[in-house]
């Protein structure tokens, strides 16, 4: 049974939490008006290959005339052609609730495009979902290039060359409930200082140790600030070059970041991030009031990317969360309009550089090719809408994790966020692993 121990949600998650509240608020006001939901009989929307998919379509019609008409349904590949489709007559009677099933035949393994349309006497509308058949057969047909491990044990080594130089500032004016704050500064890989922020119990007992949080940025440059919580762990917030208070030497746009040096695997700048993330732990290692036996890396997005990378490189960290890890599979989204690769598209058209090159560099930051090597116990959040990070290559990613030690929590009505929910089940998943009570 998981802790229940509270501490706290970061902003993205009461965010989310008000999305929530706001939808749920929308959703109630279904008088004069039609209100429709579409639903999977598999709560995950994941099938079994060829078992029949079906739909529960819910329509509460509060108008004060009879609704008639049909409701239908198309099956999209990734690609927007469609597979197969089929509609039925309905009628729904005013001021009344009526439920009917659509049943959409079995396909192969992969992610599918569904598209739910009623088309009644005063409504029309249309839902979109994503539904998943046997996803653990998904397999990348991108090979892992053979030097990819040696290149990450070098860049490994050619970092722990360069002295960490760590130093705490502690910040009295940001200090709250019981919690100091520390600056934490250190050199990583080129030299760069990269900074973060270490909050911790301030009246601490003599040799008393702390288990640690590292929480790692997204997109966008902002960064991650002091996150406040329990007492009983430490959380290091800590931003990887070119984002929040690690930006000073690479200062990029956000359109920029993404292409920093791309031309060179030597040079890119997830070359260095990733660094900075092990970084992060040397300086957890090196002090004596931080737990190092009992560390978690998480983030979302490209945080999440950060997170899995890092603890496939690194066997110091017990455990792993990442929602939403971008940068899966990248070949296959060759063609996609979507971030990231209209940012690659634009660079390698601006600058006249080979998508191809672009991709011989990709290869060696592509997660699917660190996930091999993730041994440690790991939560991981996706969900079938996100156009950034998309099921199938989140599956390409996922099936390279040896023995299967990971819980993976799938949202299927959702795009590029999780629910307040999962951040709740990982502070009391944390708490309990790390034996805090």
């Amino acid at each position: 049974m998981l802790n229940t121990t509270k501490i706290g949600f970061t902003k993205w998650a009461v965010m989310a939490m008000m999305l929530l509240i706001c939808s749920v608020l929308s959703a109630s006001a279904q008088e004069d008006e039609v209100v429709w939901d579409a639903k999977p009989s598999k709560k995950e929307a994941i099938y079994s290959a060829n078992e029949r998919i079906t739909y529960n379509v819910e329509v509460k019609n509060g108008l004060k005339e009879n609704q008639e008409g049909t409701l239908s349904y198309k099956v999209l590949g990734f690609d927007d052609k469609e597979i197969s489709g089929s509609s039925i007559n309905v009628k729904i009677n005013k001021q009344s609730t009526k439920n009917f099933d659509l049943k959409v035949p079995g396909q192969e393994a992969g992610f599918y495009k569904v598209q739910i349309m009623i088309n009644v006497s005063e409504y029309d509308d249309t839902i979109r979902r994503v539904v998943g058949v046997d996803p653990k057969k998904i397999k990348s047909n991108t090979p892992k290039p053979a030097d990819f491990d040696s290149f990450w044990q070098n860049t490994k080594q050619e970092l722990g060359k360069i002295p960490g130089q760590f130093r705490m500032t502690e910040q009295p004016n940001l200090e709250k409930d019981n919690t100091s704050v520390y600056l934490v500064e250190c050199k990583s890989l080129g030299n760069i200082t990269v900074r973060g922020w270490l909050t911790i119990k301030k009246n601490r007992k003599p040799k008393e140790k702390f288990p640690v949080w590292l929480v790692v940025p997204g997109y966008g440059g902002v960064g991650v600030k002091p996150i406040f919580g329990s007492t009983d762990i430490a959380v290091l917030s800590f931003n990887v070059r070119g984002q929040g208070n690690s930006s000073d030497v690479i200062h990029t746009s956000k359109v920029g970041y993404l292409t920093t040096d791309i031309e060179s695997r030597n040079k890119y700048i997830y070359r260095g991030a990733i660094m900075d993330c092990i970084r992060g732990m040397d300086f957890i290692c090196s002090r004596p009031e931080l737990d190092s036996t009992n560390v978690i890396i998480s983030g979302g997005s490209m945080g999440g990317y950060l997170a899995i990378a890092a603890a496939s490189l690194d066997p110091r960290i017990k455990l792993c969360s990442a929602n939403n890890p971008v940068f899966c599979d990248y070949r296959t989204l060759e063609g996609n309009k979507d971030w990231p690769m209209s940012d690659f598209v634009k660079y390698s058209k601006a600058r006249r550089f080979p998508m191809e090159k672009i991709f011989a560099t990709l290869d060696y930051f592509d997660l699917k090719n660190f996930s091999n090597n993730l041994k440690c116990k790991s939560l991981i959040g996706i969900s079938l809408l996100d156009n950034l990070a998309p099921p199938a290559n989140e599956y390409s990613m996922l099936n390279n994790i040896p023995d299967g030690k990971y819980k993976l929590f799938v949202y299927p009505n959702l795009a590029h966020e999780v629910p307040p929910s999962l951040f709740t089940y990982l502070s009391n998943w944390m708490m309990d692993e790390f034996g805090v009570f």
